[in-house]
């Protein structure tokens, strides 16, 4: 049995073809020490990478069309801390 995955983008809804010029963000927490010793855990890191099959179906990742989208994801992280608005 053959399992077909469709991949759509996560910040215009664009769905996957055979183009493969699409990105793979993720999100991820980073441990800041603050002064008065507590721990900070949010999510703090953005991590862009190249497509890959095998990576894609991992459930954290969010899926990016192209270029353009990548770059938004990432004015989202730096200004709103998120990836996906609500």
């Amino acid at each position: 049995m053959v399992w077909d995955v469709t991949f759509t983008c996560d910040i215009c809804g664009k769905s996957k073809g055979e183009a493969n010029h699409w990105w793979m963000a993720a999100l991820g927490a980073v441990p800041c020490f603050e002064e008065n010793g507590s721990t900070d855990t949010r999510q703090q890191r953005f991590t862009l990478m190249r497509w890959s099959r095998a990576d894609s179906q991992t459930p954290d990742m969010y899926h990016l069309c192209g270029q353009g989208c990548a770059m938004q994801a990432m004015e989202r992280f730096m200004t709103e801390g998120v990836i996906e608005l609500q």
